[in-house]
């Protein structure tokens, strides 16, 4: 008896999903358009410049580095890694380019990580300002050159590509802020939905009388406006 009046409950439901379509499109449209507000108006969009570089330098040619070589050159990336995020390096960039900015938050918008277990290195630094972004890639990158030589005695780092400006802002990401909202919407509106069925206790049409007193309705009394 219990699983037949969930039924008849889940079945309700349903029903009365499907009698407020709108309100679901409405909270969906509106829930997309504050987001889109927000993000394309309050949100300042963040770029992202890269530069790529590479570990090692053999005088004999690449047909002649052994596996040692190898390993070896991947040890210094992870080396590299680290010594980009020092102070050593970030504080000397921040103080030749006059960036009014912490040693702190100046790392936090730095990444950097080897290239699928390569000797290739990236490097990419996040700005609102798109040039500011690829200057202060370059300028990392150069300065990198600079202390690796004068901490491992060697000049075996170089340049590949430098970081050009980036046109498309890496965030916010408005299609996935719109996806959200849009997810939020909708299950706002159903959860309305669900509580004015668990609040109302009456009945508003003729199959939930058959439903609650298992007994069909024969006819039904029409509304009539009073004349006069």
């Amino acid at each position: 008896m219990n699983e037949q009046y969930n039924e008849i409950d889940l079945l309700e439901i349903v029903k009365r999903i499907k009698r407020k379509w709108w309100l679901i499109l409405l909270f969906a449209i509106i829930s997309s358009s504050i987001s889109f507000y927000v993000t394309t108006q309050m949100t300042t969009p963040i770029y992202q410049a890269k530069s790529t570089l590479f570990i090692g330098k053999e005088s004999g040619g690449l047909s002649n580095i052994s596996l040692s070589d190898l390993q070896v050159g991947n040890t210094l990336v992870s080396d590299y890694v680290q010594l980009i995020s020092t102070n050593l390096v970030t504080e000397e960039v921040i103080q030749d380019l006059e960036l009014n900015t912490t040693v702190a938050a100046f790392k936090s918008n730095i990444g950097v990580k080897a290239i699928n277990n390569s000797r290739f290195m990236r490097i990419a630094y996040n700005h609102p300002d798109p040039e500011q972004a690829k200057i202060i890639v370059n300028k990392l990158s150069e300065t990198l050159t600079e202390k690796a030589l004068d901490i491992v005695g060697v000049k075996n780092i170089q340049i590949v590509d430098y970081a050009k400006k980036p046109f498309a802002p890496v965030s916010p990401s408005l299609k996935k802020n719109l996806a959200i909202s849009i997810v939020g919407g909708i299950v706002i509106a159903l959860m309305i939905i669900v509580l004015e069925m668990a609040i109302t206790n009456t009945v508003s049409n003729e199959e939930e009388i058959e439903a609650i007193l298992k007994v069909s309705v024969l006819g039904s009394v029409p509304k009539f406006r009073s004349v006069g």
